[in-house]
């Protein structure tokens, strides 16, 4: 699924005020933190995007800001608007991270993937065979519009009911249950779960850990007392 020579990459993230984002007064600091690991992880010339359509200030410079639509207004469906041609990303790759993901290494495995589409698998331990969508990358291209975007928009009301507001149903429902890249082959190791790799572990990061997802609860400003978060989330 590799292209024939490396495209350009982009970075972005997505910030809304809805179920899972707030006026809380610690957005900010989530989108610079996970820039600014960004940049220390990842070596490779690359775009640093973030989406919103909420005035921020204190954002960090080298952050390239862009309005985008909100078809979606559920869940974490607003992020779909990254697969449009509209978005500006046509002709790179694509790493899009959520804003709470911690990274804790090198981003270089990640960033050299050139497929199609790449998501985690699911954490449980029953449910590995599922895909998941914290940490997703793709080509950004006709093709993908043509399979996450332009077929949400017909009928967005559809694709709420059918996934109440969970991007990762509507990724299932396109790539199928089982289907896509996935992590755990592409970069094995490297991006793992708080709760179930490192929590176990009475908080210490397994070797190889690149990228930590704080899925759910407790969030990273909340585990600030823990070494690694002190190193890495700043």
């Amino acid at each position: 699924m590799a292209w024939g020579t490396q495209p350009p990459l982009n970075v972005v993230a997505f910030y809304w005020q809805g179920d899972r984002w707030r006026n809380d007064g610690l957005e900010v600091e989530y989108i610079n933190r996970l820039f600014r690991a960004v940049r220390r992880n990842l070596l490779r010339p690359h775009g640093s995007i973030l989406f919103t359509n909420e005035r921020l200030s204190g954002l960090e410079p080298g952050i390239e800001v862009r309005p985008f639509r909100m078809v979606f207004k559920q869940g974490v469906l607003p992020r779909l608007y990254m697969f449009s041609r509209e978005a500006g990303l046509w002709g790179s790759q694509v790493l899009c991270l959520d804003l709470d993901v911690v990274v804790v290494g090198s981003l270089e495995d990640l960033a050299s993937y050139s497929g199609l589409f790449c998501a985690r698998s699911k954490f449980a331990p029953h449910k590995k065979h599922l895909l998941d969508g914290d940490i997703i990358s793709f080509r950004a291209c006709h093709k993908t519009e043509s399979m996450f975007w332009q077929p949400a928009i017909i009928d967005p009301a559809r694709v709420i009911r059918l996934t109440g507001g969970r991007e990762r149903y509507w990724f299932r429902m396109v790539v199928g249950k089982t289907g896509g890249d996935r992590w755990d082959k592409v970069a094995p190791g490297q991006v793992v779960s708080y709760k179930r790799h490192v929590l176990p572990r009475g908080g210490v990061l397994p070797s190889g850990a690149r990228v930590v997802s704080c899925h759910g609860k407790p969030r990273p400003h909340e585990l600030t007392r823990l070494p690694w978060v002190k190193e890495h989330w700043r």
